[in-house]
């Protein structure tokens, strides 16, 4: 290919490129995610990355602080439509889209923005041990069925007054036993807050006539989830 040719091809690829860019267009909550998952990335690289230092010392490395700068080309636009009852709506576009004949008429405004922030490191869970969680399945008084739940933290601390939220996962139980629960089959508490040992308790009700012998549930609680299944005799 001639130097022209070379040339050619990579205006039409830059044009292209330009073209494909000025079509695209999101909101500001996705740019920022967008920048937030670059980062988790880099301090995931990172922290697979240590130098040893004196003896029982070893350092890691962290990104303390990322400052960002965002030049967009916002389009504000006003459109009343035509069809129906009449409804007027402002929206704030990142980038101008070119939009189907419709029936409606509308009026851009456009404006160059200039957004400037920062991400901060700071320490996880305000700086205290990382909350662990813990499920199992207990058989009551009578053989009911029932779920207890520790919540602790990493150094075996127990953590009372925490909301513990339990859940019956009706899919995961059908395709468990085999079978639907009934719809009278469910949790007797689903919202309980931790004791003075970092337990909480709830029993299961089963409906009359119930043949699913596993109940998958779901417990939440701290920002975390767990799944179990419980074996019931109906």
């Amino acid at each position: 290919m001639t130097r022209s040719g070379l040339a050619g091809a990579r205006e039409r690829g830059m044009s292209d490129t330009t073209q494909q860019a000025q079509e695209l267009f999101g909101t500001l909550d996705e740019y920022l995610l967008e920048l937030a998952n670059g980062l988790a990335k880099a301090q995931e690289e990172l922290g697979g990355i240590s130098a040893a230092g004196a003896p029982g010392r070893q350092f890691t490395y962290y990104v303390p602080k990322l400052e960002f700068e965002l030049r967009m080309d916002l389009r504000v636009e006003t459109s009343s439509t035509t069809s129906g009852a009449p409804v007027n709506a402002k929206i704030l576009k990142m980038r101008p889209v070119r939009l189907a004949d419709v029936a409606s008429s509308q009026t851009q405004t456009e404006i160059v923005s200039v957004i400037r922030g920062s991400f901060v490191a700071v320490p996880a869970n305000d700086g205290l041990p990382p909350v662990v969680l813990d499920a199992s399945c207990v058989t009551g008084a009578g053989g009911v069925p029932g779920v207890v739940v520790r919540v602790r933290n990493a150094a075996g601390e127990a953590l009372p007054g925490v909301e513990v939220e339990f859940n019956l996962d009706r899919r995961t139980t059908q395709s468990l036993s085999g079978v639907a629960p009934l719809a009278g089959t469910d949790v007797v508490l689903a919202v309980v807050r931790t004791d003075a040992a970092g337990e909480a308790r709830t029993t299961l009700r089963l409906a009359a006539g119930e043949r699913a012998r596993f109940l998958a549930l779901t417990v939440d609680a701290a920002s975390r989830t767990l799944a179990l299944s419980c074996e019931v005799s109906p």
